[in-house]
């Protein structure tokens, strides 16, 4: 069994993997394309990992532990983000639509190219976020903080921005945007 095999059996065991990762929190984890859809991964500790091409269609992924994780080319298509870490997390290419990221915590990250179209961000923290060249068109954001974030040149047709924080945010080119 080669280490990805290793992981891919372990990461289904949410509890043993947590535990193993309090023991080895700073081992360097390679996950990219990795398949792991349809799994219950609520509470799971995906911190530093490298998940780029990996899918999660059909996983849940509530309260998961995502700071400092590469999200590159990742499908995150109508999965459940509530209350996730993803602190300094880089979500380049990143599929989001229809996803719930209610009470998700993303400041600092790094959201480039990515489609969060028809995403709920509900209570959202995006503070200090670069935001570039995304798609958050009929997207929910609704009491979402996006205190000093960098947007730029991102679509926000039909999306709703209902008492949004926009305070200091710099802002450039981005489509439907209206901050009150």
């Amino acid at each position: 069994m080669n280490q990805q095999q290793y992981w891919q059996n372990l990461i289904k065991d949410v509890k043993r993997w947590n535990q193993s990762r309090k023991i080895d929190g700073n081992i360097a984890i390679d996950l990219s394309y990795m398949h792991l859809s349809n799994l219950n991964l609520e509470g799971i500790d995906l911190s530093n990992c490298n998940l780029s091409g990996s899918n999660f269609i059909g996983s849940n992924l509530r309260f998961a532990d995502f700071k400092n994780t590469d999200l590159t080319d990742v499908n995150l298509i109508g999965v459940n983000l509530r209350m996730a870490n993803l602190h300094k997390a880089f979500l380049i290419n990143t599929q989001l639509n229809r996803a719930n990221l209610t009470e998700a915590y993303l400041i600092q990250s790094v959201i480039c190219e990515s489609d969060l179209s028809n995403t709920i961000l509900y209570e959202t923290e995006l503070g200090e976020a670069n935001i570039y060249k995304t798609n958050f068109s009929n997207a929910k954001l609704v009491n979402t903080h996006l205190i000093k974030a960098d947007i730029l040149l991102c679509n926000f047709t039909g999306a709703t921005i209902n008492n949004a924080d926009f305070r200091w945010i710099k802002t450039y080119g981005n489509e439907q945007l209206i901050v009150n």
